[in-house]
């Protein structure tokens, strides 16, 4: 799903990430937006290959496995100059002019449309950008 207000690339399936490296428990935590806390258990890099045939490399990518949804920060998409446009309950993300990506409006969140087995359950997209590689 893309969020905005997401800082943090989060991911809860520990199978999508390419690389990866565990953390000691209790080593590190993410604060939820109510106000609760969930630890990371490790982090690294997932590729998210989108429809469009483009992929997002995300580094630096929090696996948190006790959160409902992957998450992507608009914020951190715009640092990497990719434009983020929402109209009638889709989102069309570009960068100088060439569609990167594209995704619909869920029960309030916009999820990304993607080319692998992500896409058969939406409910497990969870992805906050940190850094991407485009």
């Amino acid at each position: 799903m893309v969020e905005s207000g997401a800082t943090r690339n989060i991911c809860v399936n520990k199978e999508f990430f390419s690389t990866y490296k565990p953390f000691k428990d209790g080593e590190e935590v993410v604060n939820l937006e109510d106000s609760r806390t969930a630890n990371v258990v490790g982090k690294y890099k997932v590729l998210l290959k989108l429809t469009s045939g483009k992929t997002l490399a995300l580094n630096e990518v929090l696996h948190v496995p006790n959160i409902r949804a992957n998450l992507v920060s608009i914020a951190l998409l715009g640092k990497f100059r990719i434009k983020v446009s929402i109209e009638s309950n889709k989102i069309v993300m570009t960068k100088n002019n060439v569609l990167w990506g594209k995704g619909y409006c869920n029960h309030g969140l916009f999820v990304l449309n993607v080319d692998n087995e992500m896409n058969e359950n939406p409910s497990c997209f969870a992805y906050l950008l940190d850094s991407i590689d485009l």
